[in-house]
């Protein structure tokens, strides 16, 4: 337990903390049950959105690490008021996730006739609130309750949601969107965003991969330590589970993804296109269910590379029928302004060597708002895990810190 942490030495102790929450979590959510739900009438045999994931969402608090992304206040903002007499006056909007009902207030400021702004999780109780502070009581329709099981009074022009999550799809928010798409979009109608990508470019973290290897070794260190002193005390063999010890640790820094800001100065190659997705077609099995070869440049001998970064991006730019007035872009890559998304790493034991790499992307089996990402080379094949958890961002940035001052030396 967390408890038992504090009894380690100074060092150790933080270390503990995170890997005990970290496996809190995971029992939370193997807890949860998981069977496939339907609302009445739905057309998707997808598990309905959780009551852990909603979790997440669930309080004011929750939602100012969005609110304060003016990355993506702007890119929404700007989208939606340059393409307003295009896609948005007098016509019908569904914000699907509506969560504080910014999105739901920016399409009636913009001239929609009627707003629906779908919200399930506990910080829906505040949008009507939202709504009534900005004049709109008679546009927007609040909808407390999963999009999986509303019933709407007539079909919609334009869907809006901010469902992007870490890798673009942990969280798999998007099956609600897809799902909301299939059933109350009019033919023709347009979706917001309506294009997204995920790439993938490889890193060289020397010093990061070093600082976990050593965070191992103290930590075994410390783990021998103990097993002797209980030995001694009270003959017990806690050395028989040294070995599965060891094990939880190395997951944790090899098979669970680091998501943080990156610096671009890390990157050592163009990033590839592991995914790129017309939202107005694109299939759950397409965003859930594949994989793809991509290749990278060989590395420098002296400089071994042992990670892979992720990002993604989208852009509104309406659909073939009703393209935009203008197009707007929203960029989480490093090279782009920060945002509260930041970038996914996933830490390589084995160096990368300019060989094709195979990477697949599927949900978890045992909590579907989670992601499991394989990558493979020839003989060898690593496997990860995309969480809700933000870790990594301090050390990438000692790292690129460090590097520009050998580089100045």
């Amino acid at each position: 337990t967390p408890t038992a942490c504090f009894s380690l030495p100074a060092g150790h102790s933080e270390r503990c903390m995170h890997v005990a929450l970290a496996i809190a979590a995971a029992s939370t959510r193997a807890s949860v049950e998981m069977a496939p739900s339907k609302s009445p009438g739905a057309s998707s045999d997808r598990p309905l959105p959780t009551d852990t994931y909603l979790s997440e969402y669930s309080k004011i608090f929750d939602h100012i690490g969005m609110l304060e992304d003016m990355q993506r206040m702007a890119a929404y903002h700007d989208a939606i008021k340059r393409n307003a007499a295009v896609h948005f006056k007098g016509k019908v909007v569904l914000d699907v996730g509506s969560g504080t009902g910014v999105l739901a207030i920016w399409a009636a400021q913009a001239g929609a006739r009627r707003v629906y702004a779908v919200e399930a999780s506990g910080v829906g109780a505040h949008i009507q609130t939202m709504v009534e502070a900005h004049g709109l009581a008679d546009t927007v329709t609040v909808l407390r309750e999963r999009v999986e099981q509303v019933e709407l009074a007539e079909q919609v022009d334009v869907i809006v949601s901010e469902w992007m999550g870490y890798f673009l799809l942990r969280e798999s928010m998007v099956e609600s969107v897809l799902l909301a798409r299939d059933r109350w979009l009019k033919p023709g109608g347009v979706m917001y965003p309506s294009h997204a990508r995920l790439l993938l470019a490889p890193s060289a973290l020397p010093r990061f991969l070093l600082r976990r290897r050593e965070e191992i070794a103290s930590s075994m260190h410390a783990w021998e330590q103990l097993a002797a002193e209980l030995r001694s005390k009270y003959s017990l063999r806690l050395d028989a589970l040294q070995a599965a010890y060891e094990r939880e640790h190395h997951e944790y820094a090899f098979s669970e993804a680091w998501q943080g800001i990156l610096p671009a100065s890390l990157l050592r190659d163009e990033p590839q296109v592991l995914l790129e997705a017309d939202m107005h077609s694109v299939t759950h099995a397409q965003f859930f269910d594949w994989q793809t070869e991509v290749q990278f440049a060989p590395p420098h001998a002296d400089e071994p590379q042992h990670g892979l970064c992720g990002w993604f991006d989208v852009r509104f730019c309406g659909s073939e029928s009703q393209p935009a007035h203008e197009c707007v872009e929203l960029d989480t890559s490093p090279e782009a302004p920060p945002t509260h998304w930041a970038q996914t790493t996933l830490l390589l034991e084995r160096p990368l060597d300019g060989s094709p790499l195979v990477v697949a992307l599927a949900q978890n089996s045992g909590f579907h708002h989670d992601l499991n990402v394989t990558v493979s080379s020839g003989a060898w094949s690593a496997s990860y895990a995309v969480t809700a958890d933000f870790r990594g961002g301090e050390d990438f940035l000692e790292d690129a810190e460090a590097e520009e001052g050998e580089e100045g030396a």
